[in-house]
């Protein structure tokens, strides 16, 4: 069927061309301007500022890890169900926050794998644990001194994620600060794993705030990682032209 079409549309061309060809002396007998047919060129239209700032942040933040090394360019993301687990020294508001950011996640991102809380740490894909600071280096051999928040993904062959661990220290923060760690490792877990030199109100902004929510530019960074046009292992490369940003 393909080879017919592709026949079909072959022929087409061919009598136009055929048809040009042959008008195009008759024009000039009668004095009138000659043109030859061709294809109307298609026009791209101009990117806008809002919108290569959105380009851009997605190149940052969804080709490389904050602890990557430069030269990665590949996109990592879910293709199973994530399931969650959390433990240690939790408040209610930690759970509360937790419950609440895993129902907007589920009605905001468009082709996210389901996610919900499990009860137990060997039915989950990913685990969240706090911890005492002094603690967290004991918990994941690749955790980072120093850092209040840390996450870490792992992924298959084909670049999917299947299984992550997020820690946060519950020791030296106050709910303000733990809500928005929360966040921020959750969010790098799901695939958007660099940070962004801005805007401030991002939760992926490299500088500290306090945000305790997900900015504009973020929900539509997540809806980018899991477009249904996107695969896990493409490069930005290829994840430019399957978006049509060529």
């Amino acid at each position: 069927m393909e080879k017919r079409r592709a026949f079909a549309l072959r022929s087409i061309a061919l009598k136009l061309a055929l048809l040009c060809g042959l008008a195009l002396p008759w024009l000039g007998f009668l004095g009138l301007e000659a043109r030859r047919c061709q294809p109307p060129v298609a026009q791209t239209a101009p990117v806008t500022a809002q919108e290569g700032s959105l380009r851009a942040a997605f190149a940052r933040a969804a080709f490389r890890a904050e602890y990557d090394s430069a030269d990665t360019d590949v996109l990592r993301r879910w293709a199973g169900p994530i399931r969650v687990y959390a433990e240690g020294s939790m408040t209610p508001a930690d759970a509360q926050a937790l419950d609440d950011f895993i129902i907007e996640l589920s009605r905001r991102v468009r082709g996210l794998p389901p996610v919900w809380r499990v009860s137990g740490e060997k039915a989950a894909s990913l685990v969240i644990r706090y911890a005492p600071l002094e603690d967290l280096p004991a918990l994941d051999d690749s955790y980072v001194p120093g850092n209040w928040g840390f996450f870490t993904f792992w992924y298959d062959d084909a670049w999917r994620i299947d299984q992550a661990q997020v820690l946060i220290a519950s020791d030296v923060t106050n709910q303000q600060e733990r809500d928005h760690l929360l966040l921020e490792e959750l969010t790098g877990t799901l695939g958007l794993a660099n940070d962004l030199d801005d805007p401030p109100d991002s939760i992926l902004y490299q500088g500290w705030t306090l945000t305790r929510q997900l900015s504009e530019l973020d929900w539509q960074l997540l809806n980018l990682l899991y477009d249904a046009r996107l695969r896990p292992g493409m490069s930005l490369r290829q994840a430019r032209q399957a978006l049509g940003w060529q």
